[in-house]
């Protein structure tokens, strides 16, 4: 980028890019409302992962799944959904127990990334479809092996047609597609045959497409559900499995960080009291602690909007079917916006708030900006928030010897050879 300045043209095979850390350009992408910056899958195979919800839709289609799914992650919604986040939380701290028990050790070696891909799972899992767990899990299942083949799938030439291939990798992502599919339209035709649907996320959707009835244009259909039922299935899981795994490789890497934390959390929340509820919003150093990781590994590397229509980007004409890229891990490192220390861990950047921490109100971009921002940004942070603060109330965590620092971009940002920590029984050792 500093070769190119902060603006520049490239190729994704035939279709023009511009790729941009010009914040005014990046403000103006993401405010827009007029749909002239549209949604686009820059893999198709992401469409087999995702499904065809809210995220990637477009324009009034986009406007009518918002207004339907918004009211599934009101507060409220949030505050009955964050029981379950504890639950798996201390069943997974359980397990760490009985393997330092059956060791006959106050310590265990874990893999965190592991362990929060399974916190993560299991909460969206019973969040999402609740008495249907089993059969949540499959999906999850098959859509982590989607995973990987969408992202072996990157290196794929931009050649159209070419996921039509029938290719050993594109025949066992349609075998997958299928099956998750059927999985999750096999539920809701149950529920929605039974008249029992549920107060899990899916019981919630199902109720307001029932309520809006007489509006059709409030509705979404059986296989647009399945669509957002898919969406929020991987995006949900691996937004928060990525939080968790990276907030807990830097508060391991950061001894101090982790004792304030771990004091701040009792202090709210001492002896046998949950953290639930509203004193969460007074976490203060957590939450600053989960905006710095958000911006040095946040989960996702860029953001792209392709234009809808010729226009102008200060001074420069983009024409119609250009692919603007937002390159997130240059722009939330970029010293001109976040500083001198831009590349190092300061939580205390965030001390004065979220719009104040950068030259900029809107430079960090983990959960995006605009109208488009994340609609389970709110959900995702409490989830974490609760996940963390419980599992710092009875351990401590420390890098294992064996940790290899290699963030991989595998879809989302990942540590390559996974994160193992040296976890201590706090109730042993002090």
């Amino acid at each position: 980028m500093s070769l190119s300045g902060k603006t520049f043209l490239y190729w994704l095979g035939p279709t023009p890019a511009l790729c941009t850390t010009d914040i005014e350009i990046v403000k103006k992408v993401l405010s827009d409302r007029t749909d002239m910056f549209q949604k686009d899958y820059l893999n198709p195979s992401l469409e087999a992962i995702l499904g065809n919800g809210v995220i990637f839709a477009n324009g009034y289609d986009w406007k009518r799944r918002r207004k339907f799914i918004h009211p599934a992650f009101s507060q409220e919604k949030i505050k009955s959904m964050s029981a379950i986040t504890l639950e798996c939380t201390q069943q997974m701290m359980e397990q760490w127990h009985t393997q330092m028990q059956e060791s006959n050790m106050q310590q265990a070696e874990i893999d965190m990334r592991y362990d929060s891909d399974d916190i993560a799972m299991r909460v969206i899992a019973r969040v999402m479809l609740g008495k249907n767990y089993r059969e949540a899990w499959e999906v999850f299942m098959a859509g982590r092996e989607q995973l990987k083949l969408a992202a072996y799938a990157f290196a794929d030439p931009p050649v159209p047609g070419f996921r039509y291939l029938p290719t050993r990798r594109n025949r066992r992502t349609w075998q997958l597609d299928k099956l998750v599919r059927s999985k999750i339209t096999e539920i809701i035709k149950a529920r929605l045959a039974s008249s029992v649907y549920g107060d899990d996320l899916l019981g919630q959707m199902l109720w307001l497409q029932r309520s809006g009835a007489g509006a059709n244009a409030e509705t979404l259909s059986t296989e647009e559900m399945v669509g957002e039922c898919r969406t929020f299935f991987m995006a949900g899981y691996e937004t928060s499995a990525n939080l968790i795994t990276w907030a807990m490789f830097l508060l391991a890497s950061h001894p101090r960080w982790q004792e304030m934390v771990r004091d701040e959390v009792v202090q709210e929340f001492p002896a046998h009291k949950p953290p639930l509820g509203d004193g969460l919003g007074k976490l203060k150093l957590l939450n600053m602690l989960l905006w710095e990781t958000l911006r040095l590994y946040g989960p996702l590397s860029f953001l792209q909007r392709k234009t809808a229509s010729d226009t102008i980007l200060t001074h420069v004409k983009v024409p119609k079917g250009t692919m603007i890229t937002i390159p997130l891990v240059m722009l939330h490192r970029d010293k001109e916006v976040w500083g001198p220390d831009a590349d190092e861990f300061n939580p205390m950047r965030f001390q004065n708030g979220f719009a104040r921490a950068a030259k900029h109100s809107h430079a960090l971009l983990a959960f995006s900006y605009g109208p488009r921002v994340c609609v389970g940004q709110n959900f995702a942070m409490v989830e974490v928030q609760i996940v963390i603060a419980t599992m710092l109330k009875s351990f401590s965590f420390s890098l294992s010897p064996t940790y290899v620092h290699k963030p991989s971009n595998f879809v989302t940002l990942t540590p390559k050879y996974g994160l193992p920590l040296i976890v201590r029984n706090l109730q042993l050792t002090r």
